[in-house]
């Protein structure tokens, strides 16, 4: 699949030096058409803290973590809430409810810290259109910059192996789905 080798392409393990993440930058800015994301790293453009304080109004939100199928997400949720839900109950319930439903069992069961939640279920433009994703950071959040590294470590092999996701993912940055 096409995003997955545009995953591996712009991985953020191993890059140390500036020009590298310049590459990178360029790399996935051209994978979405020009419009900065997805990417490893946060244009400075669109980080809130960095932003020029004259703009008449705020960059467009993102989100960073994992972008996942529904199936992914209705699978989840069917370890959680076994005996509660089946595939084919789900299937007679609103999709919006469904969406509902997953969202929740993800928020209740990848907390690292569930008395400063960091998980989010936002919907997000991808190359192959929205999907949702498992984010732990929101361009807009400016609490979010002080996770330590081994909390974002934690965060992020928390939702790799729970998700069942391969080790070649990376979370990237994502535009919102407005």
């Amino acid at each position: 699949m096409a995003t997955d080798q545009f995953q591996r392409a712009v991985s953020a393990s191993g890059l140390d030096d500036v020009d590298e993440k310049l590459r990178q930058l360029q790399v996935s800015s051209k994978a979405s058409n020009g419009t900065l994301l997805p990417s490893p790293y946060l244009p400075p453009e669109l980080n809130v803290n960095e932003a020029p304080r004259n703009q008449d109004r705020r960059p467009r939100r993102a989100f960073f973590g994992f972008v996942v199928s529904e199936d992914i997400m209705i699978d989840y949720t069917l370890r959680w809430y076994q005996g509660t839900f089946t595939r084919e109950s789900l299937k007679s319930i609103d999709p919006a409810w469904v969406g509902v439903i997953c969202m929740a069992a993800a928020q209740d069961h990848l907390e690292v810290d569930p008395d400063h939640p960091r998980i989010r279920i936002p919907m997000v433009e991808t190359p192959d259109g929205l999907k949702p994703c498992v984010s732990i950071y929101d361009s807009y959040d400016r609490l979010g910059w002080s996770l330590a590294e081994e909390k974002e470590t934690e965060y992020i092999e928390l939702i790799r192996s729970e998700l069942g996701l391969p080790e070649i993912q990376e979370p990237m940055w994502y535009y919102y789905a407005r």
